[in-house]
């Protein structure tokens, strides 16, 4: 069976997350963020969480090993057989190589770009909050209904590690230098989607929704 798989990039702060888990329940697939896993990973307290914890505190890339292993053992369930969406994966060209062994000639592959200048990207993840439960607010675009709590467990949320100036350049300066040659790549396999990041979330969901539309890509049935 042919699967509709949806790979999200774009630099941090872009909303690549959020967006995936709209678009995710509008078509009734799996919405699969790497960095979830990895901050699930963590919470574990096993070797191979504290290992990745250090790494993500300090802005570092995981190697793609232990990337692969942690995304295939989560593409192997269930609920992922008729496709899914994909953020945060892959990050390098080598890690997009590996994505496409994951895949069969016959799966529909579109691959979505969320744009947004580095001043931005800087300005938005100053304000950026997360929960430990998962959830993600935006002290501007959306903020939680109570100061500093989360709306879905009640948890305190908090700003990440890696949302800060030092590491967001950093980050930058990686999604920069590896996502061309990427797209170069993908080119060749599955379609490619440009969307203005700089809109509202509803407005970029909007979009994202009319553009996959052209495409055949229906809403989940109810």
């Amino acid at each position: 069976m042919a699967r509709t798989i949806l790979v999200f990039f774009g630099p941090p702060g872009s909303g690549k997350g959020t967006q995936s888990d709209m678009l995710g329940e509008y078509l009734g697939l799996p919405a699969i963020s790497t960095g979830e896993l990895l901050r699930r990973e963590q919470k574990t307290g096993s070797v191979l969480g504290n290992h990745v914890k250090k790494l993500m505190a300090s802005g570092k890339m995981l190697g793609v090993t232990l990337m692969d292993h942690i995304l295939r053992h989560r593409l192997a369930k269930s609920d992922a057989k008729r496709g899914f969406l994909l953020d945060g994966y892959p990050r390098k060209l080598e890690q997009l190589g590996h994505l496409l062994t994951m895949t069969k000639p016959v799966d529909r592959l579109y691959f979505i770009v969320i744009e947004l200048t580095d001043k931005e990207v800087l300005r938005r993840l100053a304000n950026r909050r997360v929960c430990d439960c998962g959830a993600s607010y935006h002290l501007i675009y959306n903020k939680p209904k109570r100061a500093n709590k989360c709306d879905l467990c009640g948890q305190t949320i908090y700003q990440r590690a890696d949302d800060k100036p030092a590491i967001i350049k950093q980050r930058l300066k990686y999604y920069h230098a590896w996502t061309k040659p990427m797209l170069e790549k993908a080119s060749g396999r599955g379609s490619i989607i440009f969307i203005n990041g700089e809109q509202s979330i509803d407005k970029i969901q909007k979009e994202l929704r009319s553009k996959l539309k052209s495409f055949g890509i229906p809403k989940k049935k109810k």
